[in-house]
């Protein structure tokens, strides 16, 4: 088998005019994704009450300090890369708020270039945002066009789930919020304990 790439992202804010101050896309980049599934798995075996063990998706925003700790921890330890690109909103251009999924697509090529990625195949897995089949395939078009850009070697599948489905993608979702709240809220309690892990740290802002 030749070189395999499998990248989850995940994103926190969001890309309306108001709301967030911050918006955030990260991926977290692994060669084997179970690595990342079993942090949510081991989570549900031994640190969930049966009531919350029997919730469908474990999401940051509504998890305990304890929860938030334990899968940042464990995402530090995993054989692991993250990388992150912020954009303060208020340097958005208005007209690009009335074509979000172009915006977004935008914001995740640009991430997607700062993995580098250079050879074998690339399986990525991102949060289905959309049910609708055109927009999926209009980002799907785009992300191929730019990473093959830089190497048309590449072998790029690409695969929308939803998040409840994914237990990579629950833990990419403790990435994005954890780097997110640190610009909303400023708060970096989080954000501290996977910092070490974030390759492009130095330039993950946008448009400083």
């Amino acid at each position: 088998m030749g070189w395999l790439n499998y990248v989850c992202i995940d994103e926190s804010g969001d890309l309306g005019k108001f709301g967030s101050k911050y918006f955030t896309v990260a991926a977290v980049l692994v060669d084997e994704p179970k690595k990342l599934a079993r942090i949510i798995k081991r989570l549900r075996q031994i640190k969930l009450k049966k009531t919350i063990k029997q919730m469908p998706e474990i999401k940051a925003n509504k998890s305990n300090q304890r929860i938030r700790e334990y899968v940042l921890e464990r995402i530090k330890r995993t054989d692991c890369r993250i990388f992150a690109i912020v954009v303060e909103k208020n340097k958005i251009k208005d007209y690009l708020f009335d074509v979000k999924n172009k915006l977004y697509n935008y914001l995740c090529g640009i991430l997607l270039n700062e993995l580098n990625l250079d050879k074998g195949k690339v399986i990525i897995t991102i949060d289905k945002k959309h049910t609708n089949t055109l927009v999926r395939e209009d980002f799907n078009g785009y992300i191929k066009r730019k990473l093959k850009r830089k190497c048309k070697e590449l072998d790029i599948e690409i695969f929308h789930k939803p998040s409840f489905a994914s237990n990579e993608l629950q833990v990419v979702d403790f990435v994005a919020w954890s780097i997110n709240r640190k610009f909303n809220a400023g708060d970096d309690h989080y954000f501290r304990i996977i910092e070490e892990k974030i390759e492009n740290k130095e330039n993950m802002i946008l448009w400083k």
